[in-house]
Protein backbone atom coordinates (compact mmCIF):
# COMPACT_ATOMS: atom_id res chain seq x y z
CA UNK A 1 0.00 0.00 0.00
CA UNK A 2 1.10 3.30 -1.02
CA UNK A 3 1.39 5.86 1.29
CA UNK A 4 0.50 9.62 1.14
CA UNK A 5 4.06 10.71 0.71
CA UNK A 6 4.83 7.67 -1.53
CA UNK A 7 2.15 9.12 -3.75
CA UNK A 8 2.84 12.79 -3.62
CA UNK A 9 6.80 11.65 -4.66
CA UNK A 10 5.14 9.77 -7.14
CA UNK A 11 3.57 13.12 -8.56
CA UNK A 12 6.71 15.35 -7.87
CA UNK A 13 8.45 13.36 -10.20
CA UNK A 14 5.86 13.07 -12.50
CA UNK A 15 5.44 17.12 -12.80
CA UNK A 16 7.48 18.82 -15.97
CA UNK A 17 9.59 21.23 -15.03
CA UNK A 18 10.84 24.41 -16.04
CA UNK A 19 14.17 25.40 -17.08
CA UNK A 20 16.62 24.59 -14.79
CA UNK A 21 18.57 27.99 -13.10
CA UNK A 22 22.16 28.65 -14.27
CA UNK A 23 25.26 30.08 -12.59
CA UNK A 24 24.68 30.16 -8.93
CA UNK A 25 21.00 29.39 -8.76
CA UNK A 26 21.30 26.71 -10.78
CA UNK A 27 24.27 24.93 -8.28
CA UNK A 28 22.21 25.92 -5.51
CA UNK A 29 18.97 24.62 -7.38
CA UNK A 30 20.83 21.41 -8.17
CA UNK A 31 22.11 21.29 -4.59
CA UNK A 32 18.90 21.53 -2.94
CA UNK A 33 17.29 18.93 -5.46
CA UNK A 34 20.25 16.24 -3.64
CA UNK A 35 19.55 17.62 0.14
CA UNK A 36 15.55 16.58 -0.86
CA UNK A 37 16.73 12.96 -2.64
CA UNK A 38 18.72 12.24 0.77
CA UNK A 39 15.67 13.12 2.67
CA UNK A 40 16.87 15.84 4.03
CA UNK A 41 14.64 18.05 4.04
CA UNK A 42 15.20 20.87 6.84
CA UNK A 43 18.45 21.22 4.37
CA UNK A 44 16.78 21.87 1.63
CA UNK A 45 14.50 24.64 2.22
CA UNK A 46 16.52 27.63 2.36
CA UNK A 47 18.51 26.12 -0.82
CA UNK A 48 15.16 26.10 -2.79
CA UNK A 49 14.07 29.83 -0.92
CA UNK A 50 16.83 31.22 -2.02
CA UNK A 51 16.28 29.68 -5.63
CA UNK A 52 13.04 31.12 -5.76
CA UNK A 53 14.31 34.56 -4.66
CA UNK A 54 16.32 34.77 -7.74
CA UNK A 55 13.97 32.40 -9.97
CA UNK A 56 10.35 33.04 -8.92
CA UNK A 57 8.71 31.06 -11.90
CA UNK A 58 10.70 27.98 -11.20
CA UNK A 59 7.52 25.69 -10.52
CA UNK A 60 9.42 22.54 -9.58
CA UNK A 61 11.73 24.35 -6.65
CA UNK A 62 8.00 25.42 -5.53
CA UNK A 63 6.64 22.04 -5.46
CA UNK A 64 9.93 20.56 -3.87
CA UNK A 65 9.63 23.17 -1.54
CA UNK A 66 5.82 22.69 -0.33
CA UNK A 67 6.72 19.25 0.08
CA UNK A 68 9.87 19.40 2.30
CA UNK A 69 7.01 22.03 4.42
CA UNK A 70 4.38 19.45 4.39
CA UNK A 71 7.03 16.82 5.48
CA UNK A 72 7.95 18.88 8.13
CA UNK A 73 4.13 19.35 9.85
CA UNK A 74 4.48 23.05 8.05
CA UNK A 75 1.30 22.69 6.29
CA UNK A 76 0.52 26.61 6.65
CA UNK A 77 3.58 27.13 4.98
CA UNK A 78 2.91 24.49 2.68
CA UNK A 79 -0.29 25.77 1.76
CA UNK A 80 1.38 29.55 1.22
CA UNK A 81 4.03 27.87 -1.83
CA UNK A 82 1.53 26.32 -3.35
CA UNK A 83 -0.19 29.29 -3.84
CA UNK A 84 2.17 31.19 -4.88
CA UNK A 85 2.92 28.36 -7.57
CA UNK A 86 -1.14 29.22 -9.19
CA UNK A 87 0.47 32.90 -9.19
CA UNK A 88 2.96 31.60 -11.84
CA UNK A 89 0.53 29.16 -13.56
CA UNK A 90 -3.03 29.31 -12.42
CA UNK A 91 -3.74 25.55 -13.94
CA UNK A 92 -0.20 23.99 -12.50
CA UNK A 93 -1.50 20.60 -11.82
CA UNK A 94 0.39 19.62 -8.60
CA UNK A 95 -0.53 22.66 -6.73
CA UNK A 96 -4.29 22.12 -7.07
CA UNK A 97 -3.99 18.55 -6.24
CA UNK A 98 -1.99 19.40 -3.03
CA UNK A 99 -4.18 22.21 -2.07
CA UNK A 100 -7.14 20.17 -2.68
CA UNK A 101 -5.69 17.76 -0.36
CA UNK A 102 -4.33 20.30 1.90
CA UNK A 103 -7.46 22.35 2.19
CA UNK A 104 -9.38 18.87 2.87
CA UNK A 105 -7.34 18.02 5.70
CA UNK A 106 -7.18 22.05 7.08
CA UNK A 107 -11.35 21.46 7.40
CA UNK A 108 -11.64 23.94 4.53
CA UNK A 109 -14.34 22.90 1.87
CA UNK A 110 -14.77 25.81 0.32
CA UNK A 111 -10.79 26.22 -0.65
CA UNK A 112 -10.70 22.78 -1.42
CA UNK A 113 -13.83 23.39 -3.70
CA UNK A 114 -12.00 26.54 -5.47
CA UNK A 115 -8.99 23.63 -5.93
CA UNK A 116 -11.27 20.48 -7.42
CA UNK A 117 -12.81 23.11 -9.73
CA UNK A 118 -9.54 24.06 -11.06
CA UNK A 119 -8.61 20.20 -11.57
CA UNK A 120 -11.86 19.88 -13.44
CA UNK A 121 -11.35 23.11 -16.07
CA UNK A 122 -8.41 20.55 -16.81
CA UNK A 123 -10.35 17.11 -16.82
CA UNK A 124 -13.48 18.49 -17.66
CA UNK A 125 -15.38 14.60 -17.93
CA UNK A 126 -13.40 13.30 -14.89
CA UNK A 127 -16.42 12.36 -13.10
CA UNK A 128 -14.32 11.38 -10.14
CA UNK A 129 -13.97 14.90 -9.60
CA UNK A 130 -17.70 15.88 -10.31
CA UNK A 131 -18.54 13.45 -7.36
CA UNK A 132 -15.97 15.29 -5.18
CA UNK A 133 -17.07 19.00 -6.20
CA UNK A 134 -20.63 17.58 -5.13
CA UNK A 135 -19.61 16.36 -1.43
CA UNK A 136 -17.67 19.68 -1.24
CA UNK A 137 -20.45 21.49 -2.13
CA UNK A 138 -22.50 19.35 0.48
CA UNK A 139 -19.94 20.07 3.34
CA UNK A 140 -20.09 23.64 2.22
CA UNK A 141 -24.01 24.19 2.42
CA UNK A 142 -24.58 24.85 -0.79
Amino acid sequence: MRTAATAVWALLAACSTSASPDGQAGRTYHEANDRFAEGRYSEAIPLYESVIAVRERLKDAYHRLAFCYEVRGEESRAVETLEKVLRVDRQDEYALRHLWRLYCHRGFPEQALAMAGGLAELYPGDRGLQVEIARLKGLKGN
